[in-house]
């Protein structure tokens, strides 16, 4: 009967939530409307009939799917790759103390570059087919490898050492010990760091102009100042974010029903 009692009340709690956001949204675009119709004026700030106007003219265009594919391709190669060398040297960073030393300010100077100056250095480097995929790298592998590196440290030593009493090799060590603990702790941060991977990867798209992607057509539009598509994009990142945090999710729960 409590335990009923305490569902139902997150339940109703849960619901008030969902409630407010959806009116805070509602009061949003309304003031969004009066505040574009007292100006008057596209250049500055569309109406919400304008913007929805320009968001199926984009969608509708011959060019429109290449354009998303390509900007999520670059972020997933970036983050999967990114995720690859993290994992590889995260764990030579545990074994050996010198090489987590040795990357320290190598990680520290990678976190402490504003983005938009990784994206300059990268497009005087590279080609600006291959800056996205850079600075994305660059920007997403420090909070990986520290991730990784955290969830191995926190590892019970005691678990360990009966490892290596029983010598049980390395392989098994890493698939039954280490990857666990890296597992639990990725998932915290994989919402998150994705969405850095995708914001990063536009705005390099808006730097670099390649010929594919959506910050070559948010940087199109902006020469023509055409702000109401634009606002457009803009939703349709939104949106984009939106279903990748729910398949995120999605698949995050088809694990732990799996690994169950």
């Amino acid at each position: 009967m409590i335990q009923y009692t305490t569902k139902n009340k997150n339940k109703i709690i849960e619901d008030k939530n969902k409630l407010q956001v959806a009116l805070s949204c509602v009061i949003l675009l309304f003031l969004w409307e009066i505040i574009a119709i007292k100006i008057d004026n596209d250049i500055y700030l569309p109406t919400l009939g304008q913007v929805l106007i320009s968001i199926k003219e984009i969608v509708f265009t011959d060019r429109f799917i290449i354009d998303v594919i390509s900007t999520l391709g670059r972020c997933i190669i970036s983050f999967i790759t990114a995720l690859g060398v993290a994992f590889i040297l995260g764990i030579i960073s545990y074994s050996r103390s010198w090489f987590k030393n040795f990357l320290t300010p190598i990680t520290t100077l990678a976190s402490a570059i504003p983005n938009m100056v990784l994206i300059v250095l990268a497009l005087i480097w590279f080609n600006k087919e291959s800056a996205p995929y850079i600075v994305v790298f660059i920007m997403v592998f420090p909070v990986l490898y520290d991730c990784i590196l955290g969830s191995m440290n926190s590892i019970d030593k005691g678990i360990l050492e009966m490892a290596n009493l029983y010598k049980i090799g390395t392989k098994n060590k890493i698939m039954k010990i280490y990857l666990p603990a890296i597992r639990f702790s990725l998932i915290s941060i994989l919402s998150s760091t994705i969405s850095l991977g995708f914001k990063i990867v536009i705005a390099g798209e808006v730097y670099g102009q390649p010929l594919y992607g959506i910050g070559a057509m948010i940087q199109s539009e902006k020469v023509n100042f055409n702000t109401t598509a634009i606002f457009a994009w803009i939703i349709i990142i939104v949106v984009i974010s939106f279903l990748l945090n729910q398949i995120e999710k999605f698949l995050v729960r088809r694990s732990f029903i799996w690994k169950r």
